[in-house]
């Protein structure tokens, strides 16, 4: 009895082209979840950065607009300072004119008295006819208006009016003497109070000045950690959020 050999149902060859059929199946499946996976995470992660750049950008603008506030102040101080250091220029220029005139002034003053108590000292040893023209001179009179005789001086009417006149004007002219020295000395008190005031202003401006520059200082030093501290936190949450998008891919992935 003769055996046949079974024949097998399923060649090799067909074996091997469906293994390669299941291979280059899973190979598309695999390069489609990871093309997915890479667009997911990449459209993820570019979201997050463009977040991230809009909030950069936002405490810029804070920054910027913080600074520009912070320079306008720095800039009226600076004028401020600017016009204060101009007018004590000017004010400095008076003062020194109007103090040479003051000395000027005293000056005069005291030679004049000077000259007046060396006359009086004169006058005390004029005789008649020589007082008597003193007296003419004075008084710009003519000379009718004085008379001489012997050791005695005769003054006309008029003349006579003219030395009362100006006799009752000489104490008015004392006092106001008297007053218009208390007044100097009075102005030049108020003058030495001004520049003590000016001094202490000047001391608070320079004050102020240098609490300005630490504010903006500490202001700047303040946004910069808040603008350091959000960028840490966006990339902590795009890391997080890549992450849980690639192992979401994947998942996604094998279950197709």
């Amino acid at each position: 009895m003769t055996t046949e050999p079974v024949t097998p149902s399923t060649s090799p060859v067909s074996v091997i082209t469906k293994v390669e059929k299941d291979i280059a199946w899973v190979k598309g499946h695999v390069i489609s979840v990871l093309l997915a996976v890479a667009l997911i995470a990449g459209s993820i992660i570019g979201g997050i950065y463009l977040f991230e750049g809009l909030i950069e950008r936002h405490d810029a603008r804070v920054a910027a607009a913080q600074q520009a506030k912070e320079g306008v102040d720095t800039a009226t101080t600076a004028a401020l300072m600017a016009q204060l250091a101009q007018d004590r220029v000017n004010d400095a220029t008076r003062d020194a004119a109007n103090q040479a005139l003051i000395t000027s002034l005293i000056a005069q003053m005291k030679q004049r008295d000077a000259e007046t108590a060396k006359q009086v000292t004169t006058d005390a040893t004029l005789d008649a006819k020589n007082a008597g023209a003193r007296l003419a001179m004075q008084t710009k009179a003519s000379p009718t208006d004085v008379t001489v005789v012997n050791d005695t001086v005769i003054m006309s009417l008029p003349l006579t009016r003219i030395v009362v006149a100006d006799l009752d004007e000489l104490p008015q002219a004392e006092s106001d003497l008297v007053n218009v020295q208390g007044q100097l000395q009075a102005q030049q008190i108020l003058t030495n109070d001004s520049k003590v005031e000016l001094a202490d202003a000047n001391k608070i401006i320079a004050a102020d000045k240098t609490e300005l520059i630490q504010t903006i200082k500490a202001d700047d030093a303040a946004c910069k950690v808040r603008v350091d501290a959000q960028a840490a936190k966006d990339r902590k949450r795009g890391f997080w959020a890549s992450l849980a998008s690639f192992i979401g891919g994947i998942v996604i992935g094998t279950k197709i």
